[in-house]
């Protein structure tokens, strides 16, 4: 369990940054540019950005790197990256999921939001590398009941410490 909670650390690491990097420079520059998609609303809106999704890759990529050289457990140096980049085109997608839908930004997507980012991490590495050594069924529901609660409580923790406007 261990080794797949290591193996998806790049991709907790993409997923937290942003938050805290756009609120650190006080200024962010929306990725959909403002644009609105065919049904008239935004196509991502202002939650998603361009510091925040650099922001994401680089620290994902960085972690993954030292886990990378100290505990050898990616199956290649550009593994970190691609699982970093997975989670934030992952959490892209849910917002544009959300907007489809109605849903305004900070609103709640319940799954979507918690794992959605995680799936497309291990898709995304899944695609290039095959399935890492540890994915075994019961390993990676685990690993989703871990994720979930995990992205709950820290994005309780980011509400209280004032880096969040909603606790969710």
């Amino acid at each position: 369990m261990l080794e797949a909670i290591l193996y998806v650390f790049p991709a907790y690491v993409a997923n937290a940054t942003p938050v805290v990097t756009v609120r650190l420079l006080g200024k962010s520059t929306p990725l959909d540019m403002g644009l609105r998609a065919w049904d008239g609303r935004r196509i991502l809106g202002d939650g998603k950005t361009v510091e925040g999704l650099l922001s994401g890759v680089v620290a994902g990529s960085s972690i993954g790197l030292l886990i990378y050289y100290f505990v050898n457990l990616f199956r290649s140096v550009s593994e970190p990256f691609i699982l970093a980049l997975g989670a934030m085109v992952g959490d892209i997608f849910g917002s544009f999921i959300k907007r489809r839908i109605g849903l305004e930004r900070g609103r709640s997507l319940p799954l979507l939001d918690q794992l959605g980012f995680l799936l497309f991490s291990l898709i995304f590495s899944s695609l290039i590398y095959g399935l890492p050594r540890w994915m075994k069924l019961d390993v990676f529901l685990i690993l989703l009941i871990i994720t979930f609660i995990l992205h709950i409580s820290t994005n309780y923790v980011a509400y209280i410490l004032g880096l969040k406007n909603r606790p969710y």
